[in-house]
């Protein structure tokens, strides 16, 4: 179970229910939310700009504004980017006439207006609208597009225009970065209908399921959740299926005892590495200093040894037996067995190989030690995990190919309730899976899809279990949240290719001390 604040997510219907029950008709309080989803729109794309390219001196924006409370959130977040950036300019899509949209759409445009009337130009919903579009791209692209065609309301079929505004926004290689707000127009509750494609969805006070569900995986592009304390007295303790805020990182910012020592703060035993795959056990050995553990011993083929020392002499390298192939030997299980009294968590997997004397090794260690347990990578086999004697230990951190070899096609949901761990699933939007509960960390950067970034989790993940201070569960939550959060200010910092996994460890600081 988790102990952290987290947010349930939703379907439209209760996500509909629970803000008319929310706001109870207060149009003033409606409109604080709307400003304040508004301008996190606005101020989050800027951020998630800067993974391309910097933003221009005088960039252009397109906002597809619907006539509900989705288009004024597209309406407030432009307003946001044109007071940051004063050189912007902006072109608006209106749906229908301003007369015609709901009262608090129609105040957003006229604060918009009010703002930068010489800086946006409207496009007449009576006119050609692709014709219109068509002209708006002939001199320069756009640099950004706010998606607020529709909202949780939406249904299908998709009523003209809003088809062909999809189809051209999707076609066009005019427009840069495009940004949806709660979800792609397309994207519904009751299924999906040739939808716009974004980059980025913006989930503002609520996370919705349609959002999560994989079949809009390529529609939904990165989700950011952007909290409106809607759940400050969460009611919604019954919903399985929740997300960790934005600001969960707080949990980790507490100042160390004034008394204690290194044994303090975790002693962390690794198992990792082989001679053709030594890197992977050093970059989870940084992670795992980098991010605070006391004391760390890593059990690497003897082989590596003396390389691996000078390289990183903050980690205490235990030279083991190993196999002619350089893994590790089961002949190393006397040795390792001296370590693991003094341990207060155990991590396996990160460079192992394939040998099947290793993962014999690694079957042997997990059940002599009775403390927390991370196994990734090359530790994530059947032969392994079905022997463990206390699986209700064990953290997994697979990606879908290992979890399809641990689980043989059978859904992460069913898997999880017949196996009594913590299944850390990791993708675009990583999942954290124990019993019933299903949490989700959303963030994170394609930067991560590198090899050598799941090794860095490992460590950081390790560390937080070796110090005791969470569950199996919050560990791995905050893990992943952390990771993630140190790649985005990565990306934003140097884009998406020009860098190297190691590059995250830098960034690990920087995400945990500031907010965003």
């Amino acid at each position: 179970m988790s102990n952290l604040k987290t947010d349930p997510i939703l379907t439209c219907e209760e996500s509909l229910a629970f803000e008319k029950k929310y706001f109870d008709g207060d149009e003033d309080l409606e409109w604080q939310a709307m400003n304040k989803a508004g301008e996190g729109v606005g101020d989050a794309l800027l951020r998630d700009m800067r993974e391309l390219r910097t933003i221009p001196h005088r960039p252009r924006v397109l906002a597809l504004a619907g006539k509900g409370h989705n288009g004024g959130d597209a309406l407030i977040a432009t307003k946001r980017f044109l007071r940051t950036i004063p050189t912007a300019r902006a072109v608006i899509l209106p749906l229908a006439n301003w007369e015609d949209c709901r009262p608090l759409t129609r105040r957003a445009w006229e604060e918009l207006e009010d703002l930068a009337e010489k800086r946006i130009e409207v496009i007449d919903p009576s006119t050609d609208l692709m014709q219109e579009l068509e002209k708006k791209v002939e001199d320069r692209l756009f640099d950004a597009l706010f998606d607020g065609l529709l909202g949780m309301q939406a249904k299908l079929p998709l009523r003209d225009p809003i088809p062909d505004i999809i189809k051209w926004v999707n076609d066009s290689d005019k427009i840069v970065v495009r940004a949806s707000i709660d979800m792609p127009t397309g994207v519904t509750g009751a299924g999906t209908e040739n939808p716009l494609r974004a980059d980025f969805t913006y989930c503002t006070g609520i996370v919705k399921k349609p959002v999560l569900d994989s079949v809009n995986a390529e529609y939904v592009g990165r989700i950011r959740y952007l909290n409106l304390d809607f759940f400050t007295d969460d009611k919604h303790q019954e919903n399985k299926s929740r997300v960790l805020p934005s600001n969960a990182l707080r949990e980790l910012r507490r100042l160390r005892p004034v008394v204690g020592d290194k044994r303090s703060h975790g002693h962390l035993f690794m198992l990792a590495g082989s001679r053709e795959l030594g890197g992977a056990s050093m970059m989870a050995a940084q992670g795992a200093l980098k991010s605070g553990v006391g004391l760390l011993t890593v059990g690497i083929p003897e082989s590596l040894h003396a390389s691996f020392v000078a390289q990183l002499p903050e980690a205490m390298w235990v030279p083991l037996p190993e196999t002619p192939n350089g893994c590790l030997a089961l002949e190393g299980l006397g040795k390792i067995r001296q370590f693991l009294d003094r341990a207060t968590a155990l991590a396996a997997g990160p460079g192992l190989g394939l040998e099947k004397e290793t993962h014999s090794l690694v079957r042997e260690v997990c059940n002599l030690f009775d403390g927390s347990t991370l196994l990734d990578a090359d530790a994530l086999r059947p032969e392994i995990f079905e022997k463990l004697k206390n699986p209700q230990n064990v953290v997994i951190t697979p990606h879908a190919g290992e979890f399809e070899r641990l689980a043989a096609g059978t859904d992460p949901k069913e898997w999880i309730r017949e196996n009594p761990c913590t299944l850390v699933l990791k993708g675009s939007h990583s999942q954290i899976l124990q019993g019933q509960q299903e949490m989700y960390c959303l963030g994170g950067s394609s930067v991560l899809a590198r090899g050598g970034s799941g090794d860095i989790l490992t460590g950081i993940m390790a560390t937080l279990l070796a110090k005791k201070t969470y569950s199996l569960m919050d560990a791995a939550c905050l893990a992943v949240q952390w990771h993630g959060r140190a790649a985005e200010v990565l990306a934003r910092q140097h884009g998406q290719e020009a860098i190297l996994a190691t590059e995250i460890l830098n960034y690990l600081s920087f995400a945990l001390r500031n907010d965003f």
